[in-house]
């Protein structure tokens, strides 16, 4: 050891470094360290900002989301009034055909005997010519 010798101290405890250079390597870790915090803050904000930016990449897609539901609802429900209008018209067709049915009925009722009778003479007429 160093200072070990025939005239020097007999310390147990070696110390290489004198008080300035103690001093400077602990105002060189403190600038360190200060670096290291900066460091920190600056990606923990950087992080911050990247989770700002999802964050608002993540409202402006809700946005057109519900932009675009919109948008679906408003058309569907035109398709929903143009369907219960056909089924108004379809419900006023049905009715008149229905009408128009009974109609049939009655007349075809009232001359029922006249059908049966011309019905009748084509048939006797037809007969006749097959025998004659």
């Amino acid at each position: 050891r160093p200072g070990a010798g025939a005239g020097g101290n007999n310390d147990s405890t070696y110390n290489p470094y004198t008080a300035d250079q103690q001093q400077q390597d602990s105002s060189i870790t403190d600038e360190t360290k200060a670096q290291i915090q900066t460091r920190r803050a600056h990606r923990e904000t950087r992080g911050r900002l990247e989770s700002q930016r999802q964050v608002e990449k993540s409202i402006a897609e809700v946005g057109k989301m519900f932009t675009k539901m919109a948008t679906l609802v408003s058309q569907q429900g035109e398709t929903v009034e143009r369907i219960e209008q056909d089924m108004e018209a379809a419900q006023m067709d049905v009715d008149a055909g229905a009408q128009e049915i009974e109609k049939l009925y009655g007349i075809t009722k009232g001359n029922r005997g006249l059908i049966l009778k011309v019905f009748g003479i084509l048939i006797f007429f037809v007969v006749f010519m097959k025998f004659y």
